[in-house]
């Protein structure tokens, strides 16, 4: 695993690319936050995705870590916050393929109504150096699109399975 510098949500406003991707779902704000934190449904909804390694204990929080292992790379996640029905973001700390210097995401759930919410999935980076004379497509042809895909996921299968 190559580290990336760790950040905070602080450093967000620092970071050169800002992602940003919002759905309705047809579930609840704190029942789409249980399918996200649980990883329910995961290989159905996140393209690629294969498995997840926790490091401690439930029940997690912020400053759990974990692994999520994608058909291509791996990435090690460090929990900033976990606010059920609210807020989900982490840092990542490690990646087997050096494509970032530092990455948070930072998923929100926003009620609207009793059974709906906004889902608003931010991505904020920056690139490995190295990367630098391509970054800009690197984060228009893989990156936006990765997550894009999983906030689409995410939305169809909670709001398929509400309960």
């Amino acid at each position: 695993m190559y580290a990336l510098r760790p950040s905070y949500v602080g450093d967000i406003p620092a970071m050169r690319h800002h992602l940003h991707s919002e759905r309705l779902v047809s579930a609840s704000a704190e029942r789409t936050f249980a399918v996200l934190a649980a990883g329910e449904g995961q290989r159905d909804w996140a393209e690629g995705y294969r498995a997840t390694t926790w490091y401690g204990t439930a029940p997690h929080d912020a400053a759990t870590v974990r692994d999520i292992h994608l058909r291509w790379i791996t990435v090690r996640e460090r929990f900033l916050a976990w606010e059920p029905g609210v807020r989900f973001a982490f840092s990542t700390d490690a990646m087997s393929i050096p494509l970032a210097h530092r990455m948070i995401e930072d998923i929100t759930f926003e009620p609207v109504g009793a059974d709906r919410c906004k889902l608003i999935w931010q991505v904020h980076l920056d690139p490995a150096a190295a990367l630098r004379p391509i970054e800009s497509r690197l984060v228009r042809t893989v990156f936006q699109p990765m997550f894009e895909s999983f906030a689409a996921g995410l939305a169809r299968y909670a709001s398929a399975n509400p309960a």
